[in-house]
């Protein structure tokens, strides 16, 4: 269970393994089972391999440092991490990041949405005895498969041997005798070369056709475009409400239920994989798929769209930006080496992109293999006449992985592995990222007014309305819209930020920061770190997001048709509703500057100080204790408090340092702050209290603020008995004459400005 160290102290995960599969089971999702799989095929092979791991080496493992880094110092989420760096003002670019995984996790649950509907479907096919249900079109009794065009010579076109009349398909034989168009599979409107003429067949079993008509017609129910919505989807809606509720339940209570959770969701997926790869390597042509994923073709890299395709892979299935690692990393033991879990992570996640790699291309093959038996410009020996099935988006997961398995013996097994799979995939991505939402609302004070499960509950609820749209027809419009624009340009600019404002903003930031990371882990941050945090992810992010930006119609737009004729209407309007849509965190986060709360009193201070924050951790750079120390003075009643440094008691009388706890005392500050109603929260900044030394050693830990506060409001609390704690520090510092001396003056002082009230004892509580 995670544990609370004290009161004020944050939540942890309750061991290191549980931090570990939750940053892998966020990192790891659908991406790494679809996306770089395409992107591999479409951009060289074993070519994009090269500046995909260079883009991990260069932008994504640094970044993923950074990220761990800030939220692990600073004990908070992406919003409070910059007050408790003393960038204030810098607080826009947690709100962006926020924006950003807001927008996404709208859209991002849909797909668990359909993988639901797909798994619900299957099941619904075994309970009933059919078969799967996107295999049916063609067989006795199902939808007629649809006509197809072949283009053959116009001598041959009246033979009769061109055809098997009993299957509908092509002689084998005459393979050789069809032209087939650069890269594709002719259609009605080809227009065939001199001395060729199309003829129509029809199948009587079609595997690729019958599962884009399950997608398409049935899972979709895709209407003509963007405007029209044509109504709920009903089945879809239930799936997406199925959702929405496992969502809730893996983050309702924090990370006591999340880290949980995950040791099923970014575990099982790995258990999965492992059953496809001995199931894929003996398919038939499994072998000529996974030459085609390691044979590299160089010339590729000519292409700099290859190397922005690596770099946004890398970004975006890292998951930096979102500020979800910041999140994360702020539950994890401060004392934790979060260098080696970047680095573990990283590794992890794209070594299970390469692993899914030789999972995919085989089946890949296969299929290949599959559908050369149906259409002739099809060949098994080149995987490059697939794109005609749709690999790209969710084509592979929905379409081309459904053909294969359908194709497979034992197919409903395999498909409820796949789904449940891909269910796992997306789940704790989708969680990890609500969570991070929560966790700023949390920081932001929400949780002092409600509950854990019922804050977790109305950000899930206000999501699940807005997304209704996704489970319209009009859906995967609108699905589409936010998948191309939504984080188009936030990422990069929160990414940005961070090292932005950690290295340049203020000089002496990136030292306290080094000393922080160095007391708290022993990790000694060297000059790679802040060469690359400073220089090389700052140029890179923004030469990416410069070449990202070619073109202002993103999605093609302005040429869009209706579907079917084409792939959906959209809009000249969705181009401007889009880019608003990518342009509002930032300018949401620019203007956030302009705030008056960004520059008060109450934000001014050196790195890493308190600033009142229920949720933070003192950040003042002493020695901590260990986790037993902790537990024991906890077991013992003790107040549970971080030493201070030994310095001051010869520099000041009324610098007295006490068993657990160093109270530095003015009488006269004292007095001043007993009537101030400006320190935020009750709590006392440090400077109301210090004497003639060093600022760095008057620092109060949480435990002593509490005590501060109970002194400058003791009568507003006086009816309250004092607790165990209060009366055991209260006896520890009883014996010093200085401090007694200090506090008489301090109650004396708090009676004549407050007037009579209760009996109270030297620390301000009400005698007993």
């Amino acid at each position: 269970m995670a544990r609370e160290i004290a009161s004020a102290e944050r939540p942890q995960f309750a061991h290191k393994i549980e931090l570990l599969l939750t940053l892998v089971g966020y990192a790891v999702g659908f991406g790494n089972i679809w996306r770089f799989p395409y992107l591999t095929y479409a951009y060289g092979g074993g070519a994009f391999l090269i500046p995909y791991v260079l883009s991990l080496l260069c932008l994504g493992l640094p970044l993923f440092m950074l990220e761990l880094g800030l939220g692990q110092m600073t004990r908070q989420g992406t919003l409070g991490v910059w007050s408790h760096l003393g960038l204030p003002r810098f607080r826009g670019v947690g709100i962006a990041a926020t924006m950003c995984t807001f927008f996404v996790t709208l859209y991002y649950n849909v797909i668990i949405a359909w993988t639901v509907y797909y798994l619900g479907r299957t099941i619904g096919s075994l309970a009933t005895g059919g078969g799967l249900p996107w295999d049916a079109m063609g067989l006795d009794g199902a939808q007629p498969c649809p006509v197809s065009t072949v283009i053959v010579p116009a001598e041959m076109a009246g033979n009769p041997s061109l055809f098997d009349a009993a299957t509908g398909l092509f002689n084998q034989s005459h393979a050789a005798d069809f032209w087939c168009p650069a890269g594709g599979v002719p259609d009605a409107s080809t227009v065939p070369p001199i001395g060729f003429v199309p003829l129509t067949t029809r199948a009587r079993h079609c595997p690729g056709a019958a599962a884009l008509h399950f997608w398409q017609d049935e899972v979709l129910q895709q209407s003509s475009g963007l405007t029209d919505f044509g109504g709920i989807h009903e089945g879809m809606l239930a799936a997406y409400t199925v959702a929405w509720l496992l969502t809730y339940f893996c983050i309702f209570n924090g990370v006591h239920t999340s880290g949980k959770v995950v040791y099923v969701t970014a575990t099982l997926p790995y258990i999965a994989l492992a059953a496809f790869f001995v199931r894929a390597v003996t398919l038939p042509n499994a072998g000529q798929g996974a030459k085609f994923f390691i044979t590299p073709d160089f010339e590729h890299l000519r292409d700099g769209q290859v190397w922005i395709r690596a770099v946004t892979q890398i970004f975006y299935s890292l998951g930096v930006g979102f500020g979800s690692l910041v999140a994360f990393s702020s539950y994890n033991e401060r004392s934790s080496n979060f260098v080696r879990d970047a680095v573990e992570v990283s590794l992890i996640n794209c070594g299970t992109s390469i692993f899914a790699g030789f999972v995919v291309f085989p089946i890949m093959g296969y299929l290949a293999h599959e559908l050369s038996q149906v259409n002739p410009c099809i060949s098994s020996d080149d995987l490059s006449g697939l794109s005609s099935v749709g690999l790209s988006g969710t084509g592979l997961a929905f379409i081309a992985f459904p053909i294969a398995i359908a194709r497979m013996p034992g197919g409903f097994f395999w498909a409820l592995l796949f789904f449940v799979m891909l269910l796992s995939l997306g789940i704790d991505s989708q969680f990890a990222m609500i969570e991070s939402i929560v966790t700023v609302c949390a920081d932001a004070g929400l949780d002092k007014r409600l509950r854990r499960p019922v804050l977790a509950g109305i950000v899930c609820l206000v999501e699940f309305c807005i997304g209704l749209v996704f489970v319209t027809r009009g859906g995967i419009y609108w699905f589409r819209l936010f998948d191309n624009y939504s984080c188009l340009i936030a990422l990069f600019f929160v990414a940005a930020m961070e090292a932005i404002g950690l290295t340049w903003s203020d000089a002496n930031l990136w030292a306290a920061f080094k000393r922080r990371v160095t007391e708290w882990t022993g990790i000694r941050l060297g000059m790679a770190f802040l060469v690359s945090w400073k220089f090389v992810c700052p140029l890179l992010i923004i030469a990416v997001a410069a070449l990202s930006l070619k073109s202002w119609d993103v999605m093609d737009a302005r040429r869009s048709r209706p579907f079917p004729e084409g792939t959906g209407a959209f809009p000249v309007w969705s181009i401007w509703f889009g880019w608003a849509m990518a342009l509002l965190p930032v300018l949401v986060a620019l203007l956030s500057t302009l705030l008056p709360g960004a520059s008060s009193a109450q934000w001014r201070g050196r790195p890493f100080e308190d600033h009142g924050s229920s949720t933070s951790e003192q950040g003042d750079g002493h020695a901590k204790k260990s986790e037993q120390a902790y537990e024991e003075e906890a077991a013992q009643g003790m107040p549970q408090l971080e030493p201070e440094s030994q310095a001051i008691e010869s520099q000041d009388p009324l610098c007295i340092r006490s068993g657990a706890c160093t109270v530095f005392w003015n009488s006269a500050r004292a007095r001043t702050a007993a009537r101030s109603t400006s320190c935020p929260a009750g709590i006392l900044h440090p400077s109301t209290c210090h004497l003639d030394v060093p600022q760095e050693d008057c620092e109060l830990s949480i435990a002593c603020r509490m005590l501060v506060r109970e002194v400058a409001h003791g009568p507003l609390r006086a009816q309250s008995p004092p607790s165990a704690a209060m009366r055991k520090l209260d006896s520890a510092i009883d014996g010093s004459r200085q401090v007694n001396e200090s506090k008489a003056e301090l109650q004396s002082s708090v009676r004549t400005s407050r007037g009579p009230g209760p009996q109270l004892n030297p620390i301000g509580l009400a005698a007993t």
